[in-house]
Parts: structure tokens; sequence; C-alpha cells
């Protein structure tokens, strides 16, 4: 039983696994509560870095889904949770603006 359950394990864990689309159903989402309008579009590029267009043009760039997660707790801490106009990431520091016009410069 031991030498079967390295083999089994893998296989089981990954039946388990979301699919690519299901992880990317997730991100449109939190994107959506982030722009606080519909998503116009969503693309992760060659570098890894996800870029966001809103429908009511807002916009966001940032280096992966970590980055999301975070920007979601700025945007209930900072935002009160109206989405942000627009968001970077920069090496040291993120750089936004909430819907309601107001910015933030926030140390990583």
């Amino acid at each position: 039983m031991k030498a079967i359950l390295p083999i089994l394990l893998p296989i089981f864990l990954a039946g388990c696994a979301k699919t690519v689309d299901e992880r990317a159903d997730e991100y449109v989402d939190l994107s959506f509560a982030l722009c606080g309008a519909k998503v116009k579009s969503y693309s992760q590029g060659e570098d890894g870095k996800i870029r966001v267009v809103c429908e009511n043009e807002s916009y966001f760039l940032v280096k992966d889904q970590q980055t999301l997660a975070y920007m979601n707790e700025l945007n209930g801490a900072y935002c009160y949770g109206k989405g942000f106009a627009v968001f970077n990431e920069r090496s040291n520091y993120y750089t936004f603006t909430c819907a309601d016009d107001k910015s933030f410069n926030i140390p990583k």
C-alpha cells in the first residue's frame, strides 16, 4: 500500500486542482470588484503581468495574482470597496487612485 500511495497522491491532487478556466473566472470576478464596473479586457502577458481595463476606462497593471488579492484588501481599507480608477505596482510601493478620486502611495 505504501508503494502505491506516492503514485496515487499526485493523481488525486491533480483531480482536485482548479482548471485554468476556473482560475481565470476567479481573477475576472476579483477584477470586477476592483473595477467597480464590468471588465472590458483581462490579459496576462508573457512577462507574467496582469492587465485589466474596466468598462469605465479605469485600468490596472499588476505583477501577479497575489497582488490582485492584496489590491482587494487595499480597496476595502482605502477605497471603501468602490474600486480603483487607476492602480500601478511599482518596485517599492503601490500607487492608486480610488474611484472617488482619492490618491495613495502605499509602501510594499
